[in-house]
């Protein structure tokens, strides 16, 4: 990775996709915190990229630790919504926008492994092993509101130093793969992503079919027997699949219930 200036912004002549400034760090506590504190104080506009080597205290979902180690692609995306057509009820599928873009990007590299798909709501996964997680983050600025996208992925990650849970559920791409990765792979990787959230938020914004329909076709939750947990209740049933609003639908004795948020587990169909 190349550190452009003691702040750490990329003031070379090469365009990063979105038109985007990139701030590339070495180290960071979490690139979405980062990026928030850059989105509330300013001076930088949106849309601008937090890209860090390694966090220290990366965020998950309902504020749990992301780990990860020199081997992991992490970054921030800021956006102004406005700028992209983007409303608030767009905001709950960003997760899957993204994820769509990720993996759409690691097919263009050839380095799509078998299996990969999407695990409601924000998470990439090979053969029921975690790859990746996404975390979609609006804050309120003097400026207006911005929309964070928080992206984590295992690239050439090792796990030997991660905690027993992270061992036990994580999986890199590497390992996936069963093949080495180049050393400039994740430049190359984070602006094919940057490429396709390009073509992919326009898209979301005029709420086209296609995109819902490539999340359906990642979805690899459907028809499995699931739990959803979310605000301190359980949803049992039938997984039938992402809807164009991004809502997960789950069928259970009272018919079929949509879902924005919760945390899933899978389970043996009783």
């Amino acid at each position: 990775m190349t550190m452009k200036t003691p702040a750490g912004i990329d003031e070379s002549d090469v365009a990063w996709p979105l038109r985007a400034t990139m701030i590339a760090l070495e180290e960071i506590d979490s690139s979405s915190d980062h990026a928030a504190r850059l989105a509330r104080e300013g001076p930088l506009q949106p849309p601008f990229i937090v890209w860090a080597r390694r966090q220290t205290r990366g965020r998950g979902q309902r504020d749990n630790q992301w780990w990860s180690d020199s081997g992991s692609l992490t970054f921030t995306l800021a956006l102004d919504p406005i700028v992209h057509g983007l409303r608030r009820e767009h905001e709950p599928r960003l997760a899957l926008t993204t994820a769509v873009a990720v993996i759409d990007a690691l097919h263009r590299l050839d380095l799509a492994p078998p299996g990969l798909g999407v695990r409601w709501p924000n998470d990439l996964e090979v053969s029921g092993r975690k790859l990746g997680g996404i975390l979609p983050e609006p804050i309120e600025t003097a400026l207006g509101r911005r929309v964070l996208l928080g992206v984590g992925l295992n690239l050439t990650s090792r796990f030997d130093q991660a905690p027993a849970e992270v061992q036990s559920l994580a999986t890199s791409l590497e390992a996936s793969l069963e093949h080495g990765l180049e050393a400039n792979l994740p430049q190359r990787l984070l602006r094919e992503i940057l490429g396709r959230l390009e073509l992919a938020l326009p898209m979301l914004a005029r709420d086209d079919f296609s995109l819902a329909a490539r999340w359906r076709s990642l979805d690899l939750l459907l028809d499995q027997w699931i739990t959803v947990e979310r605000e301190g209740t359980s949803i049992e049933g039938l997984c039938r699949g992402i809807g164009d609003d991004g809502a997960l639908k789950i069928e259970g004795p009272r018919g079929v219930i949509h879902l924005l948020a919760g945390r899933v587990i899978r389970k043996q169909r009783p």
